[in-house]
């Protein structure tokens, strides 16, 4: 949550200054006047938002490119949004860094037309906040269009939430990183409460894929910590070399049968390069003609999935079989029949009952590969 109090802290800082009713531009995020959790973590979200948008942290003290989050009620009434009250305070926000809408004077900005108003969870002002209309400039909304503010920019759209479609402008506009598992956390709150936690029922009626896609987005970088650990568990090449030869290819293994050909498939998280290096290619040609002759093999495979520091992955497969007419065959068919870009691969010095290729598309898996084995064997 650091982000998001380091913005707290300049809200806080930019309410100061601006209830002195200053001669400089304000720019404010509003939710309607009923402030539910939808406007008021709405209107946080949408001013965190577009702040960022603006590149305000890379310019501290200009506010002229600052949102400034306004609670649209009286500071003492929060008391009465006792679920919002309980969130704000369940993640250590203090209560004091947030700007209420009887903190600043806003018909001295409006009147001195340096006020510019986003509207958040909402497409018109209510009547007694009229006297800002002409300050709308923006609208994020999911009620009916009452077609106010012909001039400024609106997006309306039928949701459960506001709050997923500010969500969805960070990913749009790539600025995901300013999003952690916290903050996601945090500003889920509305979507939750607004799709009555995405009750199956009301999908078309109260929320729509909007929120789903919000939804999604913002689980991958809260579960974000949680896959990472595992995938990092389940692909640790040191870990998997040290399990030995006969346990990598039996730690992801199935069997396939191919009209007369029987196949095994084997997936594992060390390069074959790895692999070769560590064992010798005579262990490997030992302990692969064991395993064909146990489960009554005509063909093995290797499938390797390399993950890289950048996220990405590296696939390699090797084919092996020990009648070398079949394995000429098949690796021609492969590479002609194969949808997915790639490549033959060679190790120097190395000849006999092996090919190899690596894959150019890193979503290559066994699931992909099996069906062209397939298709090979049921034409040869």
């Amino acid at each position: 949550m650091n982000q998001l109090r380091r913005f707290l802290s300049e809200v806080h800082t930019a309410g100061e200054i601006y209830k002195q009713n200053i001669d400089e531009k304000l720019n404010v995020c509003l939710g309607n006047v009923s402030c539910d959790m939808d406007s008021a973590v709405g209107a946080i979200l949408l001013a965190y938002y577009l702040t960022h948008k603006n590149e305000y942290f890379g310019d501290y003290g200009n506010y002229e490119i600052f949102y400034v989050p306004v609670i649209n009620c009286p500071r003492a009434e929060l008391v009465a949004r006792i679920d919002i009250r309980h969130h704000f305070e369940s993640y250590g926000i203090d209560l004091k860094n947030l700007v209420f809408i009887d903190d600043l004077d806003l018909n001295h900005y409006s009147n001195n037309k340096i006020l510019n108003l986003a509207l958040i969870d909402h497409n018109k002002l209510d009547y007694s906040q009229q006297a800002w209309d002409n300050s709308v400039t923006f609208v994020l909304d999911h009620h009916v269009d009452l077609k106010a503010y012909p001039n400024a920019n609106k997006v309306i759209e039928f949701c459960g939430s506001a709050c997923s479609m500010a969500i969805n402008s960070i990913f749009k506009n790539n600025l995901h990183e300013i999003l952690t598992k916290e903050i996601c956390q945090f500003f889920s709150a509305a979507i939750l409460i607004d799709t009555e936690n995405f009750k199956p029922t009301l999908k078309g009626t109260k929320w729509s894929q909007i929120d789903e896609d919000a939804f999604l987005q913002i689980n991958r970088i809260a579960f974000l910590d949680n896959y990472n650990e595992l995938i990092n568990l389940k692909t640790d090449r040191k870990a998997n070399i040290e399990l030995g030869l006969d346990l990598i290819l039996k730690k992801d293994y199935k069997n396939y049968q191919w009209k007369n050909c029987v196949a095994g498939i084997s997936v594992c998280f060390n390069s074959l390069h790895d692999i070769m290096q560590q064992f010798g290619v005579e262990a490997l040609k030992i302990k692969l003609k064991e395993r064909m002759q146990t489960n009554n093999l005509n063909i093995h495979c290797i499938i390797t999935q390399i993950y890289l520091k950048t996220g990405e992955a590296f696939r390699e497969i090797m084919i092996f079989d020990p009648d070398l007419d079949r394995l000429q065959q098949v690796s021609e068919m492969f590479e002609k029949k194969c949808p997915y870009a790639l490549q033959r691969k060679k190790f120097t010095g190395l000849k006999g009952n092996f090919t190899f290729f690596y894959f150019k598309d890193e979503s290559v898996s066994r699931k992909k590969v099996e069906p062209i084995f397939k298709d090979i064997f049921e034409t040869l």
